[in-house]
């Protein structure tokens, strides 16, 4: 059938069929009046459709996240007024439908049925439907012609080829399009289909050793961009404002794309009587919005199966024919249960996985040119056929490269079975082929050290000033090579999460909840409002219990308070000490609490650091420049204006957010963790129950002095951990400006340290000679030299 012979006709076909069928359409050159719709279009003009402030209203008056007051909506169009099943979900969405109805919420396109009537209806390639839809089509054929436009025609049998694993199986997809190419085949008449996430990568990877051009699907939210990062930071209910702030930060045509994206999304909710309500949904939006795929004037095209057209003389290759991926199976686990949608007179999940099957097999019979591939295996198990396979229509080939096609693919082949035989001394099928053909190849000849850099650049790179902290030069002192990925390169990109972004909101009020004009409800409110991070629902749960426990370490940490004569006290100082003024060096730190008093003895000072983690309380390892975390304190307190000749009474951290089992335990948990002061009349001055300490962990004088277990120094050795911190300061600066970056993670007592939580392991290519082995021995640092 010509679709000259359907003028004025509406035609309705599935959601990923309408464009082709538009296209085919408008390359007839004729006028002949069709009006394409497609399945998920007619369902909302024959019924009603919903607007994102249907979804708000559902989920502010039922209390449920936006994708679940979706489902609700979703399931309504299943109800017409003969429904009547004693259902409880059945009651609810009827409930619902009435209440949305009244408040206006649901769409009703009241023409429409008038627009449908007396016109020729077509249902353009519709098969194996879901019964939902074979009721629209016969309430139509009350007062319209409804007719079957088939457009296809069956082929015979189709080889299906079986591969080891997903890399074999694009290399053969690879090398079949290679040869339909050097054959004459236009780039833009092949076609791949069934493109899932665990695939792109190796087609990726495939395809530029063939010299393929693909046109992927791009599968990343635009959720980590700069510029919806910049707009969350900016969100407030002057939205005007922030997209004019957001659009001076438009440098390309790129993020020109990306702000209109922005905007037509936030514009989806001008209805809200606040942005602030509808936070939430805007970010959920952005969040699912992709970016914009790569697009080439002559590539492979990616398309859906079996929602596609394919000409007769267009090539399609269907990969990844695997169970459970084609189709995709339905499970008894929605919304409406398969027992309800019977009464409904829906489809069940039984009978759509048998009509997904069949429409499978369907589209493939009508195919001419079509490859379909899977795999056996994947990394970890074996990969099962398709339940679509049938003996009928498939013939079960094995996959055989063709090695004549890219030298880069070949050699990339004879490096991998090298190493399979260097490993495991097993000798793959291609082995011998490859290695007779590339007998000059070089093979495991690449070095891994760093090859250095002129310093010169490193000043660039670094800026006019050099800032030193605790945090680099324990980077630097755990591995070099890190610490220039980090810091130099600025590989690592810091992003909020839950456990830094409660840090931070505990840190900020613990700086003032010790003024006497402090308010608990106010400071917290207003410190997690200010947080740009956007909790979900199951963080804003902990965030509510976690608010409780700030409650009573702020109680417990007063009640520690009383045990000390030191009651000033300075909250988040910054202090900054020049290294080298000619190359502007400095070291900077913040100091979370220091409480003083002027004594007769002088002013003493004791420094106390908030942490969420476990401390390493071991100083030795300050030798080598690493764990300096409690001696860079001492030395940024000496080197303070205010604090410069003070006496320190001790150094200290104390752990919060510990999980203990009852009160008892969490209060024993704020038990400060560090160094005192040995000289009695000093650490009288800081733990009135020194004896016997109610507020320091490990402190406790006997008949015979300390006990063995107390961590207790003398003025002299915190001098010395001080010189020693500036002494491990001014290496490690003399080193960073001489572009001294060498791969050297430390390996301490056994540990290989400098590569714990390291996130450029992938980067370095380590070698065990590459790692300097350190051996620390007990009182090592002030038992010796």
């Amino acid at each position: 059938m010509e679709l000259v012979n359907f003028k004025n006709s509406i035609f309705i076909t599935r959601d990923g069929v309408k464009k082709s069928l538009i296209k085919r359409i408008n390359a007839s050159k004729k006028l002949i009046n069709i009006k394409v719709i497609s399945l998920s279009e007619l369902k909302k003009m024959f019924f009603f459709d919903y607007t994102e402030e249907t979804i708000f209203y559902i989920s502010k008056k039922y209390n449920v996240i936006s994708d679940i007051a979706k489902i609700y909506v979703e399931n309504l169009y299943f109800l017409n007024s003969q429904t009547d099943i004693l259902d409880e979900k059945v009651e609810f969405l009827k409930k619902l439908k009435v209440e949305l109805t009244e408040k206006n919420l649901l769409i009703v396109n009241r023409s429409f049925r008038n627009f449908l009537k007396n016109r020729k209806i077509v249902l353009y390639n519709l098969f194996n439907l879901d019964k939902f839809y074979e009721c629209i089509f016969e309430i139509l054929k009350l007062d319209n012609e409804v007719v079957v436009f088939d457009s296809s025609r069956l082929f015979g049998s189709h080889s299906l080829f079986c591969a080891k694993n997903k890399e074999e199986e694009m290399a053969f997809i690879a090398s079949k399009i290679a040869k339909l190419i050097r054959e004459g085949t236009d780039l833009s008449k092949i076609k791949i289909a069934n493109v899932q996430n665990d695939y792109i990568f190796t087609i990726k990877k495939i395809f530029k050793y063939f010299k393929i051009p693909v046109e992927l699907p791009k599968r990343a939210s635009i959720n980590g961009t700069v510029l919806v990062s910049r707009f969350k930071q900016l969100f407030c209910e002057d939205m005007e404002s922030v997209f004019r702030k957001l659009k001076s930060n438009i440098s390309n045509h790129e993020e020109e794309l990306l702000y209109n994206k922005i905007l037509s999304i936030v514009n989806k909710y001008s209805w809200a009587d606040k942005y602030e309500d509808v936070k939430t949904m805007i970010f959920q939006d952005i969040s699912e919005t992709k970016m914009e795929s790569t697009l080439y004037r002559n590539s492979i095209k990616v398309v859906d199966f079996p929602d596609c057209e394919i000409e007769d003389d267009e090539h399609l290759f269907l990969i990844n024919f695997n169970q459970g991926v084609l189709p995709k199976s339905v499970k008894d686990e929605r919304f409406l249960g398969d027992s309800i949608r019977k009464k409904l007179g829906i489809d069940t999940s039984v009978e759509e996985n048998v009509k997904s099957i069949d429409e499978i097999r369907r589209k493939i019979s009508t195919v001419k040119n079509i490859y379909i591939s899977y795999s056996s295996h994947d990394l970890t198990s074996e990969l099962y056929i398709s339940p679509a396979y049938i003996e009928d229509i498939f013939t079960i080939d094995d996959i055989e490269i063709d090695y004549t096609l890219s030298n880069s693919y070949n050699k990339a082949c004879l490096i991998s079975a090298k190493d399979e035989y260097r490993k495991f001394g097993s000798v793959q099928s291609n082995l011998k082929l490859l290695n007779a053909h590339y007998e000059n190849e070089e093979y495991c000849s690449y070095d891994n050290k760093f090859k250095g850099i002129i310093p010169a650049k490193i000043q660039e790179f670094l800026g006019q000033e050099r800032i030193l902290s605790y945090t680099n030069l324990n980077s630097y002192y755990s591995c070099a090579f890190k610490y220039y990925l980090e810091y130099v390169l600025k590989l690592d990109k810091f992003e909020d999460t839950f456990q830094s972004v409660v840090g931070t909101i505990f840190h900020a009020i613990l700086a003032k909840c010790f003024y006497e004009d402090f308010n608990f409800e106010v400071s917290w409110t207003e410190t997690v409002s200010n947080q740009k991070y956007n909790f979900n629902e199951m963080e804003k749960f902990f965030l509510e219990h976690l608010k409780e426990e700030l409650i009573f370490i702020i109680a417990t940490i007063k009640e520690q308070m009383g045990y000390t004569n030191l009651k000033d006290a300075l909250y988040e100082e910054k202090i900054t000490v020049p290294i080298d003024s000619e190359r502007n060096i400095i070291f900077k730190g913040f100091l979370d609490k220091i409480i003083f008093k002027e004594t007769e003895y002088g002013k003493v000072a004791v420094i106390i650091d908030y942490k969420t983690g476990s401390p390493n309380l071991n100083l030795e390892y300050s030798l080598y420049g690493l764990n300096m975390q409690l001696p860079s304190y001492i030395y940024l307190l000496k080197h303070s204006t205010n604090f410069k000749d003070a006496i320190i009474g001790g150094f200290y951290l104390q752990r919060i957010l510990e999980n203990a089992p009852d009160i008892e335990k969490r209060k024993e948990s704020l038990k400060l963790l560090g160094y005192s002061n040995s000289n009695i009349d000093i650490l009288r001055q800081v733990d009135t129950s020194f004896e016997n300490s109610k507020i320091i962990k490990s402190l406790k004088v006997t008949s015979n002095g300390f006990a063995s277990y107390s961590k207790v120094l003398s003025d002299r050795e915190m001098n010395s951990l001080s010189d020693l911190v500036e002494k491990k300061i001014k290496e490690a600066a003399s080193d960073i400006v001489n572009a001294n970056f060498s791969i050297n993670p430390k390996e301490v007592n056994g540990k290989l340290e400098g590569c714990k939580f390291c996130k450029f392991r992938d980067i370095c290519y380590r070698k065990n000679a590459d790692i300097v082995k350190i051996q620390i021995e007990k009182d090592e640092l002030f038992g010796g030299d």
